[in-house]
């Protein structure tokens, strides 16, 4: 018997549960986590597994649950009967969808809206997660795509992306969804759009985890919405807009925040972004956008008019690109002179590609700052040309403090090499020294 006659019926002889375990297995890293910038998978488990025998397709083919993981482009016929199919297979098994807006406008006008409102609405009570992809190049196309969904129901939804592809600074129709009601609705994401609150924006109560990215409305500033989230526990927040009067952000039940700002030449513009946010069980926070001296500027206050930090442990400061700081000094650095008065409980602290990193490493951890008593780690990434510095900063630091017979937390310290833009404590990184 050869080889693959063997393997055949090896395959013939598993148990359908063991065969579907299988199958289930193939599709954990499936295309409903994939990245935005790239376009559907070529590699479908269920097509593939479909192809390895008779019996193994009769398998596949009548497991519902092989099939609710579902895109669709709208580009041709073949895209809607692809979709069909998976739908016809899913049965009333809840689907994740994946729906991306076409290139360019449809040979009909009106067909993308007919095709959303007569094949995916009449799924809407069995979507358990949908994305939406849209190119932010025709407005109209956008209300086609997203303008079914506006009046409907989606007793199941626990997963909402609506995310642009294409221009940086592009910014999309106003998003509104789901008016009827979406109440196990937890993860709700906007790229580059308004989000538009219903009359009665009730079906915002569950959630949990909130993305809003870019493009407001100045007549909806970002409070209004997480006002209307009494559970949110996680924030991710473009401040792209601040109002003179803006209301604050009050939220009891966040434990991460992470914003990202504009750049700007205050010295206490940072402090005064992170006044807005009366957060008190805040366990990590993560500010895209700051530089050094800003962030020796908060570090150095003692207290924030109506907010506090009792249970922060970590913080993360970011800068996108380049810094002119240190070689055309514009903000005036404030030496820090003793542990942050404002964090009591931080034991993590990232400075990522930070001007005035040397300074503040040589005030943290000098032969003349005071102790930090609760700091665990401190983590730095730094650019070519001031990593020696960074490197040569905290060697020095450490050096004094083991003579002096004091503690050191452990650092960490990688040269950045990537994009910022999305980076967080689980980004992966390349530490070259440690300490």
């Amino acid at each position: 018997m050869s080889a693959m006659s063997a393997s055949t019926c090896a395959i013939s002889s598993l148990p359908y549960e063991l065969l579907v375990a299988v199958a289930v297995a193939s599709q954990e890293d499936c295309v409903v986590d994939s990245n935005w910038e790239t376009e559907s998978t070529t590699f479908k488990a269920e097509w593939t597994l479909s192809h390895v025998s008779r019996r193994f397709r009769d398998v596949v083919v009548g497991a519902p649950a092989l099939w609710t993981l579902i895109e669709m482009d709208f580009t041709g016929e073949g895209s809607v009967e692809i979709l069909n199919l998976y739908l016809e297979r899913s049965r009333t098994s809840k689907i994740s969808l994946i729906l991306r807006e076409p290139e360019s406008c449809m040979t009909v006008d009106g067909l993308l809206r007919e095709r959303v409102t007569e094949i995916i609405v009449p799924q809407v009570n069995r979507i358990q997660r949908l994305k939406i992809v849209l190119r932010a190049k025709d407005w109209d196309l956008d209300q086609e795509m997203l303008g079914p969904f506006r009046d409907v129901a989606a007793p199941h939804l626990e997963h909402l992306e609506i995310v642009y592809r294409g221009g940086e600074f592009a910014v999309g129709v106003p998003v509104a969804m789901f008016w009827s009601g979406a109440p196990r609705l937890t993860f709700l994401k906007i790229d580059r759009s308004t989000l538009q609150l219903p009359p009665q924006p009730l079906w915002m109560a569950s959630i949990t985890h909130l993305e809003l990215l870019g493009g407001y409305d100045p007549d909806i500033y970002p409070a209004a919405v997480t006002a209307q989230c009494p559970s949110l526990t996680h924030l991710h927040l473009d401040v792209t807009y601040v109002p003179t009067d803006a209301n604050r952000f009050h939220i009891p039940t966040l434990k991460f925040l992470y914003i990202s700002i504009q750049d700007n030449e205050r010295a206490d513009y940072v402090s005064y972004i992170v006044a807005l946010f009366d957060v008190p069980a805040l366990a990590e926070l993560i500010l895209n956008g700051s530089h050094g001296d800003q962030v020796a500027f908060l570090l150095c206050l003692k207290s924030l008019p109506q907010s506090s930090f009792p249970v922060l442990t970590s913080i993360s400061f970011i800068c996108r690109g380049s810094c002119l700081c240190e070689t055309q000094p514009v903000l005036p650095y404030h030496p820090l002179s003793s542990p942050p008065v404002l964090f009591p409980a931080l034991s993590h602290l990232i400075l990522i590609n930070q001007c005035h990193a040397y300074a503040l490493i040589k005030d943290i951890l000098g032969p003349v700052s005071h102790p930090w008593p609760l700091l665990k780690t401190i983590t730095l990434g730094a650019v070519d040309d001031s990593f020696e510095e960074v490197g040569a900063a905290v060697e020095d630091a450490v050096d004094s403090k083991c003579q002096h017979g004091e503690p050191v937390p452990e650092v960490r310290l990688f040269r950045v090499l990537s994009s910022l833009e999305d980076w967080d404590e689980n980004s992966p990184v390349d530490v070259e020294r440690s300490w």
